[in-house]
């Protein structure tokens, strides 16, 4: 079995440098020849000029006053290179040149610039492979402090393997170590759903309406989401086909997400909704303006097209170069500053929706499940089971699930 370990090569060290002053006869200045000699038996020649003008110094002088001092100092020079060129911010800056013209290039920078607060001064032979796996677990948002995704980590760990392959270039190491990495997909901690109050619901739902500083549809999505636990895809790939405003019902048939419309997956999420009274407002007006547009989609531009994906609604984030940072500039982050609310994801407005329903039992766990989308009530108990937990006791006592048919266990028998 072939051993997969990353081999760092020796570094190369200078050991000797010769050199001689030479008169170039067409020349005004002095000039050194010089050959380096490396540990590894490699020579390199090369010839620069002295800036020495010819009829200040003589050429005694020249080699035995001048030479020896400036081979001290080339010595020095060619040292601080060797351990420069050594370093992970060498290899980093070389990567970043190669892109610059690229369109996600502020993007590589931002990342690049994170990973060389840690690893810049590092000779990039003596860096490992746990050390890199460590610091793509512990990678989190600067913002928010939320541990970053795993499509997030890969690329940083591309950010990695793009500046490693240059070292294998360089001959500093024999294969890319960032090969043998593995990111896996973190399980999902059930402990961060952090619903909304009824308070903070109606405060956002109420705050969102300034549509020239939250967006012009931010205000209808959350009176949806709320109201109806759908989450983002599958409200942006509503159609007015989908939506039966006289029996007051819906289908969900499909999803949009980063730009690809796509039918649902699964029975399951296939599914028919009632519209509930709190959504209604809120779909009877997208409807208007669609059917104004002429658009078929409940959500779209003002083209009539379809919503790409919910960052349209939510809004982008800008990254300010001069910073190397990302500034939080969505429309949602600003309504929540400005309602005072703590920061949390856009996806808590469908974990709101279920635990209002399941604290003030408005609907069954197989009705919650059915909104959803849940395959089972499993999953609703795997969610929310925070929320649910206690709730037995407080159950009407007066219940016989069998009436009087099964008698009364403390009463006698007749004839007894």
């Amino acid at each position: 079995m072939l051993n997969h370990r990353r081999q760092s090569s020796k570094e190369v060290k200078v050991q000797e440098i010769k050199a001689m002053i030479l008169d170039r006869a067409a020349k005004k200045m002095w000039y050194v020849r010089y050959t380096v000699f490396f540990d590894n038996g490699n020579r390199s020649t090369a010839e620069e000029s002295t800036k020495v003008p010819k009829r200040e110094k003589s050429l005694t002088w020249m080699q035995t006053k001048y030479l020896p001092v400036w081979i001290a100092r080339k010595k020095e020079k060619l040292k601080i290179q060797e351990k420069a060129n050594h370093q992970f911010a060498y290899f980093a800056d070389i990567f970043l040149a190669a892109r610059e013209n690229f369109h996600d290039y502020q993007n590589t920078q931002y990342r690049t610039s994170r990973v060389l607060e840690d690893f810049g001064k590092k000779s990039i032979t003596s860096i490992t492979k746990l050390e890199i796996k460590l610091w793509l677990q512990a990678l989190k948002h600067k913002a928010t402090g939320i541990p970053l995704s795993k499509n997030s980590k890969l690329k940083y760990l591309g950010i990695f393997r793009g500046i490693f392959e240059l070292a294998i270039d360089a001959q500093l190491i024999s294969h890319n170590l960032c090969d043998e990495i593995r990111i896996q997909q973190e399980r999902r901690n059930l402990n961060k759903i952090e619903p909304f109050s009824v308070e903070e619901t109606c405060l956002l739902i109420q705050r969102s309406q300034c549509r020239e500083k939250y967006g012009q549809l931010l205000h209808e999505y959350l009176g949806i989401a709320f109201n109806m636990g759908m989450s983002p895809a599958e409200i942006l790939g509503l159609q007015l086909s989908d939506i039966d405003l006289k029996n007051r019902i819906l289908r969900i048939q499909r999803n949009i997400t980063k730009g690809k419309i796509k039918e649902t997956k699964t029975t399951y999420r296939d599914r028919i909704l009632p519209i509930l009274d709190g959504a209604l407002p809120y779909i009877e007006t997208l409807d208007f303006q669609a059917k104004k547009k002429r658009s078929i989609w409940l959500f779209s531009g003002d083209d009539g097209n379809y919503l790409p994906d919910i960052e349209i609604i939510r809004g982008e984030k800008e990254i300010i170069k001069e910073n190397l940072r990302i500034k939080k500039t969505t429309k949602w982050y600003r309504l929540l500053l400005d309602c005072g609310i703590p920061y949390r994801d856009l996806k808590n407005t469908r974990h709101t929706f279920a635990v209002r329903a399941l604290e003030t039992k408005s609907l069954t766990f197989q009705e919650l499940a059915n909104f959803l989308g849940h395959g089972s009530l499993q999953m609703i108990l795997n969610h929310y089971a925070k929320w649910i937990g206690g709730k037995a006791m407080s159950a009407n006592k007066n219940i016989r699930l069998f009436g009087d048919h099964l008698g009364d266990p403390n009463q006698k028998k007749k004839g007894g």
